[in-house]
């Protein structure tokens, strides 16, 4: 007969080896997670905490991880990004939200702000793939897409991106 003690997983404490490889593979992936949740339109406190949370989770799940653990760390980013966020402290009625900060980056202005005008999934497979540098399967699996999904997404962002580009009038 199965007890409530069964039916649970089995715990396995962490050894200090273990704690040391994720807070090393943690600290590579975690600017590309606040990068991402920036991008994803989360303003820097809230994509802090999307990140904290994602580093929870992830500390909760790792023995289920497969594969690298920076994809599989974006994969809860971007999925945590999606969901909404709690608010701790409840808002008098009217309150207006306050607008996300402007991400600061070392990518050209032009090409950031009109990055910023495409759609959010766009913007995220454009930033995984070209800013990122992760594969299109990564870029798939991260946005639960096909990889033909998300070779299509890529090429329609790029497309929109070099039609607002090009018809954006230049500075002098």
């Amino acid at each position: 007969m199965l007890t409530a003690r069964d039916a649970e997983p089995p715990r396995t404490e962490a050894t200090a080896d273990q704690a040391y490889q994720f807070e090393a593979a943690f600290r590579e992936a975690s600017r590309s997670a606040f990068l991402l949740a920036r991008q994803l339109g989360r303003g820097p406190e809230e994509a802090r905490d999307v990140v904290q949370e994602a580093a929870l989770r992830a500390w909760r799940y790792r023995a289920g991880r497969t594969g690298e653990f920076r994809p599989w760390f974006l994969t809860i980013v971007y999925r945590l990004c999606h969901r909404p966020m709690l608010d701790w402290l409840p808002l008098p009625a009217g309150w207006d939200r306050r607008l996300a900060a402007p991400l600061e980056s070392s990518v050209d202005p032009d090409l950031m702000a009109a990055m910023l005008a495409l759609p959010a999934r766009q913007r995220a497979a454009l930033w995984l793939r070209y800013c990122e540098d992760l594969a299109i399967i990564d870029v798939a699996r991260i946005m639960r897409l096909s990889e033909s999904a998300a070779k299509q997404l890529l090429f329609r962002g790029r497309e929109a991106l070099r039609r607002k580009l090009t018809t954006q009038p230049m500075e002098e």
